[in-house]
């Protein structure tokens, strides 16, 4: 009979991002506030002038560089490229290393999981198979096009790259994506069904027309700042920084597992919570109503250190997030230090969940909460400004997606005593 309630632990950490790639480059840029903002290009204003004149370009990284077969790059999605570079540094991370010549997974393959979640699939190589099929007979049309737009296609490749033979797949909920994924990664382990699960985000935003980054700015959601800087929680803030995407992921285990092979947890995953708030398709619904009934669920009777929030600096985001914490966490002084990775990194939609979700395992680990990148904070907030040591007991991360989709995640410090 299967063990229905499994302790749930994070040993890996694989981020690729616009402000630095692996644990270390990204921890060191996030508690500096050393953020990637770079003003749009000339050519995305070809037919079109941008509210919002900034944005943070997609990370630059290859295959070759991580001694991944560099064949693959005609084959793979850049947005499948991120995420087989993020799941093989999370390996390595927990230590799991993979080579070329030399692999194999601590567990049996049949219950070794992928998980990812993704918020808008790999439109740019639709955009290029558009363009040599309508508009330019010259340009070479990808015959792979079809696998590299296909959303399942990066968990597919990991799947393929690193031999996991149980479930793998993609979900889709929006800027909730990369947290569900990771809840449903907990889910499956705690209920026995894998005993170790790569789960997180991936997203590719970029296109050279600047397309996708006008979806969002026709709908006013983005930055208008006169230097980019988002601002989350300001009573300045004018939307979300936009940027072109990224991965992150983790290996989550079973403790039992974990211990088997003599890993050391970052933190371990207490609990996961989800919704959805049937309101509206691009807004969240104003009272917070059901976001409340979810973190007070995922909560209730621990104390929480440390909360990293959605914290988009849109209007309405900040102003209902805000709504939510003070009612479930009191005042000020009651509340957890809150920080929004976002304000550093931009919004990268799917992958977006992922990141934090691995801002803040390393929290727990080494203790620490990066900056806020903002000012003149909002009433009743207890966002802190510089990065600052505490002890993190437990913290929770909060994601809320376009179409309604909330997700949280409750994290605690890896208790190896019992």
């Amino acid at each position: 009979m299967k063990n229905t309630n499994k302790r749930v632990v994070v040993t890996g950490v694989g981020p690729v991002t616009a402000i630095g790639t692996g644990k270390e480059a990204f921890w060191k840029n996030l508690c500096e506030g050393n953020a990637n903002i770079k003003a749009i290009p000339p050519q995305f204003e070809n037919s079109y002038r941008f509210k919002s004149r900034f944005y943070v370009p997609f990370p630059v990284e290859k295959l070759e560089d991580h001694d991944i077969p560099g064949k693959y790059e005609t084959v793979m999605g850049t947005s499948s490229q991120v995420a087989v570079i993020a799941a093989k540094l999370a390996l390595e991370d927990a230590g799991i290393p993979w080579t070329r010549e030399d692999f194999e997974l601590p567990a049996d393959p049949d219950r070794c999981a992928v998980v990812l979640g993704t918020g808008i699939c790999n439109l740019k190589a639709g955009f290029d198979a558009h363009e040599a099929h309508a508009l330019n007979p010259a340009m070479r049309f990808n015959r792979m096009v079809i696998p590299m737009i296909m959303p399942d296609a990066a968990s597919s490749w990991i799947s393929i790259l690193f031999g996991t033979t149980g479930v793998n797949y993609t979900l889709n909920a929006s800027c909730a994506s990369g947290t569900m994924a990771i809840g449903e990664a907990f889910l499956k382990i705690r209920s026995g069904d894998a005993d170790l699960v790569l789960a997180g985000g991936f997203e590719c935003l970029k296109d050279e027309s600047g397309t996708v980054m006008r979806g969002f700015d026709s709908l006013g959601t983005l930055t208008t700042a006169s230097d980019g800087y988002p601002l989350p929680f300001s009573r300045e803030r004018t939307g979300f920084l936009f940027a072109e995407g990224g991965a992150g992921i983790l290996v989550i285990e079973s403790l039992d597992h974990a211990r088997e092979r003599g890993a050391v947890p970052y933190a371990e995953i207490l609990g996961y919570a989800a919704c959805s708030d049937a309101y509206n398709i691009v807004q969240m619904e104003p009272s917070g109503a059901r976001v409340m009934t979810m973190i007070n669920e995922l909560t209730t009777g621990r104390k929480i250190d440390y909360f990293n929030a959605h914290g988009t600096a849109t209007q309405l985001n900040d102003e209902t997030e805000a709504r939510v914490i003070r009612s479930v966490f009191g005042v000020k002084e009651t509340q957890p230090v809150i920080n929004s990775t976002k304000g550093i990194t931009g919004h990268s939609i799917g992958a977006s969940g992922a990141m934090e979700a691995a801002a803040t395992v390393l929290s727990i680990q080494r203790g620490m909460i990066h900056k806020n990148l903002t000012s003149n904070i909002m009433d009743y907030l207890n966002v802190n400004l510089e990065t600052i040591h505490c002890d993190i007991r437990m913290a929770v991360s909060a994601s809320f997606g376009f179409g309604g989709h909330n997700a949280a995640l409750l994290f605690g410090k890896a208790d190896l005593t019992r």
